[in-house]
């Protein structure tokens, strides 16, 4: 985003969105005119922006990926006719894993073990890591060891750990699910056994102790947790360093422990301090009133966040269609940072950070997760795709809301796609909380935090990421039939939990991207 010195919320509103040159509506038709209209996105359009947005790399909270992604974003919606907001950046101390691998030692041997994965933010052992006797603990638990064993200072413990174990009905609860050949609880009712759900297993204890380190086996395959990066949105940092290994390379492991062995763990990563920025970009509507369309910018492949994709495929068409054909109200497309994080405070930062504009919208998109094809372990396959694309829910606020998704998933058959009454399971709640009539999209893919040369695009599928956007924009255009008070729908769990807290953000010049 271009540099902008300190404004107040009110004046980079008035000044950054209504009074700049060219938003009058004589140069908005001017513009219009003379811009060819972006069509909505195609499956093979899907996967050429999903592509440009995967190849800046994985854009962890604040690394030289990100900034240089955001800093893309930005000037790609200024380029596409939107008025940039104040430019607005979080302080935010990152973990950067450099190097991390797990050596079990035979003799004057090592054994790699392969596609171990860290464990986020977790102790680093620097450069040359560390080596002890192996000694298997047992369970870990979300609290912490189940029964822990004596063992020497300098170890590295081995434990097995485990996936929550419950269905998908236990985390969404649709009112409408649309499904073809399957009953609800054939998708609702089974085992969801889903990397993104990891616990914070608690290790605390045992650097207090002396361990060196910790291996965790963890009950999935080695090709579904290679990469993984997890737990993501915890703000815990484990005071040991911490390595997840595969089930099919767990065995190998235990033999090593019961023979005596030793193993080599390193976790080579730093601590660094900086800014991440956030993006707020402007299409002045003729009404005073604003739909705000918001995901997050930081996440590691193509799944995680091509929200940002849908936001400025979305802002290109919107911003080129012709004056007589554009929204009634304003349009605010909002791209947050730190859902990897722990730290930052996300969606409701934002809110904090634009309390006018918050006062002023009549509805809310949360866009996060699309075209997400369903990947498991299967019996007798290994790692391999289902055939199903992954169950995508839709939380929505009761009304005109709620029935435009329903309608909308029925008109482009967009199978275990589900609606639950809002604010339902989504980082974009505080929207719902706060009294805005409110929709978002969510899915959970295995992979959805996994770091790979491809950036997973092998799993991308672009039609249903097409059909999503498409039906996404339709409902943003329907919402211009609806008055205020006719999108509030009576849905009485509105305003429940409003926005509140301190305005954390930094305005000021963003940061140049390394």
């Amino acid at each position: 985003m271009p540099s902008f010195p300190p404004l107040s919320r009110r004046a980079a509103l008035v000044a950054g969105a209504m009074a700049a040159a060219g938003l009058n509506p004589a140069a908005r038709a001017f513009a219009a005119k003379n811009r060819a209209m972006v069509p909505l996105p195609d499956a093979e359009r899907i996967r050429r922006d999903y592509q440009q947005m995967v190849d800046f790399g994985p854009r962890l909270p604040g690394n030289a990926n990100h900034l240089r992604f955001v800093d893309w974003l930005g000037r790609e919606l200024t380029a596409a006719g939107l008025q940039p907001g104040p430019c607005e950046a979080y302080a935010y101390r990152r973990w950067e894993p450099k190097r991390w691998g797990l050596d079990l030692i035979e003799g004057t041997a090592r054994r790699a073990v392969a596609n171990v994965a860290y464990f986020v933010r977790s102790q680093p052992t620097g450069p040359e890591g560390v080596t002890g006797p192996l000694v298997h603990a047992g369970e870990l638990g979300p609290d912490g060891p189940a029964d822990l064993p004596e063992f020497a200072k300098g170890s590295v413990l081995v434990f097995e750990a485990h996936l929550p174990r419950m269905a998908l009905s236990s985390i969404v609860h649709p009112h409408f699910i649309h499904l073809r050949g399957e009953s609800a609880a054939d998708v609702l009712d089974t085992n969801y056994h889903r990397l993104w759900t990891m616990p914070s297993f608690q290790m605390d204890d045992l650097a207090a102790r002396g361990a060196a380190g910790v291996a965790i086996i963890l009950d999935a395959s080695s090709a579904m947790i290679a990469g993984n990066f997890s737990p993501h949105a915890s703000p815990y940092k484990a005071k040991v360093p911490a390595l997840f290994v595969g089930q099919d390379q767990g065995e190998a492991l235990r033999a090593a422990a019961r023979a005596g062995r030793s193993a080599h763990l390193t976790l080579d990563a730093e601590w660094v301090e900086g800014l991440v920025p956030q993006i707020t970009a402007i299409l002045p509507g003729k009404s005073e009133e604003v739909v705000i369309v918001d995901t997050h910018t930081d996440g590691q492949n193509f799944i995680e966040e091509n929200g940002c994709m849908a936001v400025l495929q979305l802002a290109r068409h919107f911003a080129s269609l012709p004056e007589a054909q554009r929204l009634r109200r304003t349009l605010v497309f909002a791209g947050w940072p730190g859902h990897m994080s722990g730290d930052m405070p996300e969606a409701p930062g934002w809110a904090h950070a634009h309390p006018d504009l918050m006062k002023r919208a009549a509805a809310a998109f949360t866009i996060e997760h699309l075209g997400a094809s369903e990947w498991a372990d299967v019996p007798g396959k290994g790692y391999a795709a289902t055939g199903h694309n992954e169950y995508m829910n839709w939380p929505a606020t009761a009304g005109p809301l709620t029935e435009q998704i329903v309608a909308g998933i029925r008109r482009h058959d967009l199978l275990r796609h589900a609606v639950e009454q809002g604010p339902g399971y989504t980082t974009g709640r505080v929207f719902h909380n706060s009294g805005i009539p409110h929709v978002a999209c969510i899915s959970g893919p295995n992979y959805l935090l996994g770091i790979a040369p491809n950036g997973h695009m092998d799993k991308l599928d672009a039609d249903l990421a097409a059909r999503q956007t498409a039906m996404i924009a339709e409902t943003i255009k329907a919402t211009d039939r609806f008055s205020l008070a006719e999108l509030k729908g009576g849905d009485a769990s509105l305003g429940a939990d409003p926005v509140s807290g301190p305005d954390t953000a930094r305005r000021a010049a963003c940061p140049n991207p390394a």
